[in-house]
Order: C-alpha cells, then sequence, then structure tokens
C-alpha cells in the first residue's frame, strides 16, 4: 500500500487537535487506537471539505487517536477520503463516503458514484 501522507497520531484532544492543526484547511483523517502490538488500528475515516480542526474537535469524545492530512480543497478531501476508506475498510464506516450535495465528484477507486441508481449486473 502507498505511503498515506497522514501526520500522527494524535490524541483525540482540544489541545492536541489546535496545536497539531495551526489553520484552517480541508483535509481527511481516520480515527483509531493502539492495539497491543503497539500498531495503529484505523477505525473510523472522514473528511472536512473546509475546517479539518474543526471536525476533529467536534468529533472529541468518539475515539482515542487521530491521524490527518490538510489538502488544498474540498474536492481533494474527498479524494483523499475515498482512498483512505478503501485502503483501510474501517469497521466504522458502513457505506462507502458520500460525496457533497450539488457536486459531480467521483471515486479515484471505484465506480461506486456511476452504478448508484442502477440495477446491478
Amino acid at each position: 500500500m502507498a505511503s498515506t501522507g497522514l501526520l500522527g497520531p494524535f490524541r483525540l484532544a482540544y489541545d492536541e487537535i489546535t496545536d497539531s492543526i495551526p489553520r484552517v484547511a480541508p483535509g481527511a483523517f481516520v480515527l483509531g487506537h493502539k492495539g497491543p502490538d503497539g500498531r495503529f488500528y484505523v477505525d473510523y475515516v472522514g473528511r472536512a471539505d473546509h475546517d479539518i480542526r474543526d471536525k476533529l474537535l467536534q468529533l472529541i469524545g468518539s475515539g482515542n487517536l487521530f491521524k490527518y492530512r490538510c489538502v488544498s480543497s474540498g474536492e481533494a478531501a474527498f479524494h483523499a477520503e475515498c482512498e483512505l476508506f478503501h485502503d483501510f475498510q474501517p469497521p466504522g464506516n458502513r457505506m462507502h463516503p458520500d460525496r457533497p450535495p450539488g457536486t459531480n465528484w467521483e471515486c479515484p477507486r471505484c465506480r461506486f458514484f456511476r452504478l448508484q441508481g442502477r440495477a446491478w449486473p
């Protein structure tokens, strides 16, 4: 698997979020935990189309650790979230990430949105 480019892990706590993400930016993130072997395990992937710091602050209490990556746009955040979803298939994400309303962005890894509304072969 290619490198995810994620920074962390950091504790999902106010001080660590505000210290590690000093500016408003779109981005993608994972929530997870360290296993008995000391490795980081991904439980959930998500994104923020505008402000990843604010999104993570809203999630305090829903996990122990996070990793993140800031990107240049909401579309780049969506693509990064899709990549993370396909790489990790986390147990906390039951469905493919949804794109924002009013966009026609496609997942870079699958045909999920092209197949929506069509009968499966």
